[in-house]
């Protein structure tokens, strides 16, 4: 039986219902929250640990140099550096150091700083410089670096034309200025030259191995001349610290000539004082300068190194330092006179003026600064 169907109902719109969207399942919050506490940890360990660790110990060793980078004047100063600081620097850093660092002489301006060692006991000498390359005598024999960025380009066994013959110690090495090249000694007796800026080595001739064999040997190596000593030398004779003649505490200084007279040099009074070895006089300007390590009075014994004019005796520069130990003292062609005092490189001006950058900073990562 058919149904009846309602009768339609004129004028009423049709219905339409819109499309709804997608539903977004709802965040999950929960990983999100778990990185926090890693963050806040992490934050804690590394940054806690900086902040509580004491700086490394860093000392200037070895002999520093004299180099020229992008017509710069730089000083190279080997260093150790002992004692990482902070969780992140324990982790990725070696916890002994041997490095060098090249310091703008003008500005104290770090151009680069390598590691070159991660031995507790390694030492490093910085034999002479080229236009690209320095040399180093080292605990692994000679070592090259590159000046503009203070990469190894070659040592020990690699160096071209010594191979396992070379000798793993500084001595076998010495630089020839007349000539401007490095020789060495081989395990086998051989000398042999390295011109600047050349990587290879070549047998000496034999008027050469005559005048240089007896001078690389592990006997003939002469002491380096750190520390301090009541005298030393310079161009118009011997400077000397002596005791002062009214009976007062402390020292002043003297120059004898070498006929035996003696002049005091000024009027200034150093307590507990020494001169630094080789290097002190330093002609430029006009005049000599002597460089004085001193207690900095009577009754105060933080240490300070003064730059002293031969001529007038005025007291030309002073800059406190850690330490009374140094390293050997080098002068520039320039008549710049540089030594390394704990962690600070000082050098003296031809003018005189004394100045003292810290070496050995390091950022939180470890990275030189």
């Amino acid at each position: 039986m058919k149904l009846p169907q309602p009768d339609p109902v004129h004028g009423t719109p049709p219905q339409f219902y819109p499309a709804l969207p997608y539903g977004k399942p709802p965040r999950r919050r929960g990983p999100a929250l778990l990185l926090i506490p890693l963050v806040l940890f992490a934050g804690l360990f590394f940054g806690g640990s900086y902040l509580v660790t004491p700086e490394p110990d860093v000392e200037a060793g070895g002999t520093p140099g004299f180099a020229a980078v992008d017509g710069r004047e730089v000083v190279l100063v080997p260093y150790t550096r002992h004692g990482p600081r902070g969780m992140f620097q324990l982790l990725f850093q070696d916890m002994f150091q041997v490095r060098l660092a090249a310091r703008d002489v003008a500005t104290g301006e770090l151009r680069w700083d390598t590691q070159l060692s991660d031995e507790l006991i390694w030492d490093a000498d910085v034999l002479a410089s080229g236009e690209r390359y320095t040399y180093l005598a080292t605990d692994d024999g000679l070592v090259v670096l590159d000046l503009a960025d203070g990469t190894r380009v070659t040592g020990g066994a690699e160096v071209d034309g010594l191979g396992p013959a070379h000798i793993a110690a500084p001595w076998a090495y010495r630089y020839d200025a007349e000539n401007r090249r490095v020789v060495t000694m081989g395990g086998d007796g051989r000398v042999s030259t390295i011109a600047l800026d050349s990587t290879t080595a070549t047998p000496a001739d034999p008027p050469t191995t005559a005048a240089w064999a007896g001078q690389l040997s592990e006997r003939a190596t002469p002491a380096p001349p750190t520390g301090t000593r009541s005298q030393a030398e310079y161009a118009g004779g011997q400077v000397e610290l002596v005791a002062r003649g009214d009976g007062g505490p402390g020292h002043t200084l003297v120059k004898v000539a070498p006929d035996g007279g003696r002049t005091p040099v000024g009027g200034a009074v150093f307590q507990q004082a020494g001169l630094v070895v080789t290097g002190t006089a330093a002609a430029g300007a006009g005049s000599a300068q002597v460089l004085v390590v001193h207690s900095r009075g009577v009754n105060d014994p933080a240490k300070q190194l003064s730059a002293v004019s031969l001529t007038t005796g005025e007291v030309t520069g002073s800059t406190p330092i850690p330490t009374t130990a140094t390293t050997a003292a080098v002068t520039s062609p320039h008549g710049v006179t540089a030594i390394g005092v704990g962690d600070v490189v000082a050098a003296l001006a031809p003018d005189g003026r004394l100045t003292a950058v810290p070496i050995g900073s390091a950022d939180f990562f470890g990275t030189p600064s």
